[in-house]
């Protein structure tokens, strides 16, 4: 009853009156353990303990491929053999059905993340062009955000058995403002709580695969030599010529539809003129 009083004088100062109903509700929640609850106690202690080391681990790796498929497949079975899954896959693929590249974004256990990115980045995929790495080390936040959480449950927990202790409209009302924004407080923490456990437990691995370029050809001398390079000439001559051909063949179309009649018309026109006629023998 002593703690329903103080909320109340509390709430009769009218602005104060959020305020005075969490005083009133810390106090309430106090006078509930006891001396044998200890409730507090613990959360302090609890805050005080060192957290283990929370690290945030992120990393690129590109590597060149022969076989772009059969390297991914690898990667993949390389990834959820240590735990891991595919967080997302970004397949290029030309017309013919070819793969000159994917992007692989992988989740991998923090504990197998060096093991992992070192078989990514081996022979077992293919030849490592780059590798980028970071690291954010994110203890003070991970023990700052469990700090809080635990310190909103209690007083929700407080706010909660003052309210079952109210007797007024009023004091209901208070209270029950205040568990609604502790408790929308308590849900953001926990939300922010549970990012950072899904981001320290898995390393995110992007790999890139780019498939490989075609082989050089091997060059020839002596008398091969000269007669592949003239047929290469030939074919490359031949090749332009029909090209040409193939372009100016509507122009002649159109030339070949307009001229000839205009040829024929002034052929007629020439033989339709009055000459003389050869001549026989006197």
């Amino acid at each position: 009853m002593t703690v329903l009083l103080i909320g109340g004088c509390a709430g009769s100062g009218g602005s104060s009156g959020a305020n005075g109903a969490a005083r009133s509700g810390a106090a309430g929640a106090a006078a509930l353990r006891g001396p044998g609850g200890g409730g507090a106690a613990k959360t302090a202690e609890a805050a005080n303990l060192a957290p283990a080391q929370a690290i945030v681990y992120t990393a690129s790796v590109t590597v060149r491929a022969g076989d772009v498929t059969a390297a991914a497949s690898r990667a993949k079975q390389i990834v959820t053999g240590a735990g891991g899954y595919v967080g997302s896959e970004d397949a290029e693929e030309t017309s013919s059905g070819s793969r000159p590249g994917t992007t692989i974004t992988f989740k991998v256990p923090a504990a197998r993340y060096t093991e992992v990115l070192d078989r990514l980045g081996s022979a077992q995929i293919g030849r490592r062009t780059s590798l980028q790495q970071h690291a954010e080390d994110v203890t003070q936040e991970v023990a700052d955000v469990d700090s809080r959480v635990a310190s909103a449950k209690a007083t929700l927990a407080s706010f909660r058995a003052l309210l079952a202790k109210a007797t007024t409209v009023s004091e209901v009302i208070r209270v029950e403002q205040e568990i609604s924004q502790r408790e929308a407080d308590l849900e953001s923490l926990q939300a922010r709580q549970r990012t950072l456990a899904r981001q320290t437990a898995y390393a995110t691995v992007t790999l890139r695969v780019d498939g490989g370029g075609a082989p050089a050809k091997r060059r020839t001398h002596g008398f091969t030599g000269g007669l592949a390079a003239g047929w290469r000439a030939f074919t490359a001559f031949v090749g332009t010529l029909t090209l040409a051909l193939g372009w100016a063949l509507p122009f002649l179309v159109v030339a070949a539809v307009i001229g000839l009649p205009v040829y024929g018309l002034r052929r007629r026109r020439r033989l339709s003129r009055p000459g003389a006629e050869p001549q026989g023998p006197a």
